[in-house]
């Protein structure tokens, strides 16, 4: 099987985003495997990838981001050491420069330091960073308690030879369980405070848009029991005219000529009686 072309700058640069984006994703969580993470490390670089790339496997990215982990802390750690004393008037790039020279010192970085395209992204990165611990082992190895700059000119001009052999079996991606960063924790509280939050905004205004819609219905039920109420009054007093306004002397029928005198006398007495409790009303 042919070898795979090496990574590129833009290679690298995408897969340390897509490695830093899934690690800090808040819902997945912390107890996922180190298998399954790197599963979807492999299928989001694949997916979201230049078509142009080679192809890669989730072993040689695997190796990839263990090769820019390892030579990023141990860049770390010779920071610290040069930033543990610093002499007045040497700026951070100074600072950085001097660090790359002491990591030369190291006989699995005699090349150097090769990742000067992805540090901005990767440098303030935990997984990346962990410089303290690796710092110290520099202050060991080189016997130094309080380095100056001076001192770590002398160790990269070649003046007294150390290893920066800083191997750490945590360097080592995927052998120990993955672990999120706090920041990542207080991302996933502040997430779930947030869509309870949520909830609680749509339940409330779920029982305001319910409470509207009840007195809306309610009005217009009350409008429509009014307008029922005059349409029966209407046809009430119409029926009534038939029978006030009936010419008893046409009707030969005694008693429904009797019949009908009665109902008028009652209409009559009806209306006198609303007529008076309107007017009591009025001077109230």
């Amino acid at each position: 099987m042919p070898r795979s072309t090496g990574y590129s700058n833009e290679e690298d640069k995408f897969l340390c985003q897509v490695y830093m984006d899934i690690s800090q994703d808040p819902i997945i969580g912390v107890y996922q495997s180190s298998d399954h993470f790197w599963d979807r490390v492999a299928e989001s670089f694949e997916n979201r990838k230049n078509p142009t790339w080679s192809k890669r496997s989730k072993k040689s990215l695997q190796c990839r981001l263990q090769t820019i982990e390892k030579a990023s802390k141990k860049l770390h750690a010779c920071i610290k050491l040069c930033e543990n004393r610093r002499s007045s008037g040497a700026s951070s790039d100074d600072i950085f420069n001097q660090a790359k020279e002491m990591l030369m010192q190291d006989k699995h970085f005699k090349s150097g330091w090769k990742f000067d395209h992805v540090w901005n992204i990767i440098r303030n990165f935990e997984k990346f960073k962990d410089g303290a611990t690796q710092a110290k082992k520099v202050l060991n190895l080189c016997g130094l308690e309080n380095p100056t700059l001076d001192s770590v000119s002398q160790a990269s001009s070649g003046s007294f030879s150390f290893s920066l052999n800083l191997d750490d079996e945590d360097d080592i991606i995927g052998r120990s369980p993955y672990q999120r960063p706090i920041r990542v924790k207080k991302s996933k509280l502040k997430r779930k405070n947030d869509q309870i939050l949520d909830v609680i905004k749509t339940f409330e205004e779920g029982n305001k848009q319910l409470m509207e819609q009840l007195k809306k219905t309610s009005a217009q039920r009350q409008q429509y029991l009014e307008m029922q109420s005059k349409s029966l009054a209407l046809r009430e007093q119409k029926e009534e005219n038939k029978v006030l306004y009936r010419n008893l002397n046409s009707i030969e029928d005694p008693n429904l000529r009797a019949y009908l005198q009665s109902e008028q006398a009652k209409i009559l007495r009806k209306r006198l009686d609303q007529q008076a409790a309107s007017t009591s009303t009025s001077f109230v």
